[in-house]
């Protein structure tokens, strides 16, 4: 009699422990993975998304775009040939945070780690003169001034859409802006124009663009639920 009691004991504390180690496994979120196309301020490129808990998802992705742009304008009634580069490097590390495990609304929080290059460069079309002596075009030589800002971006906004969606596709908006810090600036130059290329000429372009500090973040997503 002992030994069937101690048996149904043994049995009913087997199964209870059983039931508590499932409820257990049932609270924690199944990990999920998705990939992402984006589109956005930063340029074009992908993401990797990892779902850490029911109310977060962290992202790692890279986007890049290269502009190029030529302008012809006046300075001082010189006329300039300008050639605006702006190449878009990102790689991108952000926590996407839900209010509920139901919402598609989000705050995200993160950094960009920036490889962004911002150049002009800056040819005289006319002859100048400096007293007596009149340089001809190709003996101005070439300026150019570097911008450039913080490796390490923090950002912040909100988004729409759950970047590992429930079903197999989805879309996604954020809106949010990354701190670039105050831009640097770098002037190179040679020829006629070298001894413009100093400390207290560089000085002057960082007090004209340090009200400069923020980068808009907008990213358009179509986001796939990989398993």
């Amino acid at each position: 009699m002992k030994k069937t009691l101690l048996l149904i004991l043994f049995f009913n504390y087997l199964n209870h422990s059983l039931l508590s180690a499932q409820n257990s496994a049932d609270s924690i979120p199944k990990r999920h993975l998705g990939i992402s196309a984006n589109a956005g301020t930063t340029g074009f490129g992908g993401s990797l998304n990892i779902k850490l808990a029911k109310k977060i998802e962290f992202n790692i992705g890279y986007s890049m775009i290269n502009l190029s742009t030529k302008l012809e304008t006046t300075f001082d009634g010189q006329t300039v040939d300008l050639t605006v580069i702006n190449k878009n490097n990102y790689t991108s590390f952000i926590f996407n945070l839900y209010p509920s495990v139901n919402s598609s609304f989000h705050f995200l929080l993160g950094t960009l780690y920036s490889g962004n290059q911002f150049t002009i460069r800056a040819i005289s079309k006319d002859s100048q003169d400096y007293g007596q002596i009149v340089f001809a075009p190709d003996q101005l030589g070439v300026l150019i001034f570097d911008l450039n800002g913080n490796k390490w971006q923090p950002i912040a906004g909100i988004g729409f859409g759950r970047s590992i969606p429930n079903k197999r596709l989805g879309f996604g908006f954020d809106l949010g802006a990354a701190y670039m810090g105050k831009l640097k600036s770098t002037i190179i130059a040679d020829k006629a124009f070298e001894p413009t290329a100093n400390e207290s000429n560089e000085a002057v372009l960082n007090n004209a663009f340090s009200s400069i500090n923020w980068l808009p973040f907008i990213n358009f997503r179509l986001n796939i639920k990989l398993f």
